[in-house]
């Protein structure tokens, strides 16, 4: 059976990439942030890297919000990922692949794993050389979370939820729970119940996709007022955490 660590990042180091070009290889796990707001200004830069298709997709929003979102999200998708795959920005191309999980695929042969998550006015993208999960939400304290707590977590979860910071505690174990189950392609529904998210060791139920692995969940601040996860194969992985945004 596999096991999954989950673990809270006090600290962590948001550093500028200085080499422009960059690899995930090993045990690497590169988590990159992007703030939407800080990015308006680079729309036209984006929007001119995306395909017919995401022009079309970005246009079907019916709110200027989310137009905005998905066009740096994509774009900001593109110049990251090219960068890891020596590729154009505009040249990538977006496949599905197992489980539904996009990837992109290098003119070498070669495929680095990612998955992106959104939420207010952050974004947050995960690159490794082998299957990750990301999660990230605006810890909102209006959310009535306890009306989905038994159908959700555990009751050893609900115990460490109700306690002072319960919001915070809330979404720091979903963001695990979603993390997880998008690194696995597995989907949420019945799932999310049967996924560990306590701090420590723990061993995954069999009717978990990727029970037979071993994972690591680091939960770390993004920005305050917001809780991201990413989980990643196999224990021991090396985290690196960038910031997009200039």
């Amino acid at each position: 059976m596999g096991t999954i660590t989950n673990r809270y990042l006090n600290e962590v180091h948001w550093q500028q990439p200085g080499d422009p070009k960059l690899r995930v290889t090993g045990n690497a796990v590169h988590v990159w942030r992007i703030c939407i707001s800080k990015n308006l200004k680079r729309l036209e830069q984006f929007e001119a890297l995306l395909n017919p298709e995401e022009t079309l997709r970005a246009g079907r929003y019916k709110q200027q919000k989310d137009t905005y979102r998905f066009i740096i999200s994509r774009g900001m998708q593109r110049i990251i990922l090219g960068r890891y795959l020596d590729l154009l920005p505009a040249a990538l191309q977006f496949v599905l692949g197992d489980n539904k999980k996009p990837h992109v695929v290098g003119n070498n042969g070669d495929t680095i794993h990612y998955n992106l998550s959104h939420s207010g006015d952050w974004i947050l993208l995960a690159i490794a050389a082998s299957p990750i999960g990301t999660d990230v939400e605006f810890i909102d304290n209006n959310f009535s979370f306890r009306d989905i707590l038994p159908d959700n977590f555990s009751n050893d979860e609900i115990a460490y939820i109700n306690h002072d910071n319960a919001a915070e505690r809330f979404f720091t174990l979903w963001t695990r729970k979603e993390a997880i189950l998008k690194a696995t392609g597995q989907g949420l529904g019945e799932h999310l119940q049967l996924t560990p998210s306590l701090d420590g060791e723990h061993t995954l139920s069999r009717s978990v996709i990727g029970a037979d692995k071993n994972w690591q969940l680091n939960s770390f601040l993004v920005n305050p007022g917001y809780i991201g996860s990413v989980a990643a194969e196999d224990a021991g992985q090396f985290f690196l955490f960038f910031d997009a945004n200039t």
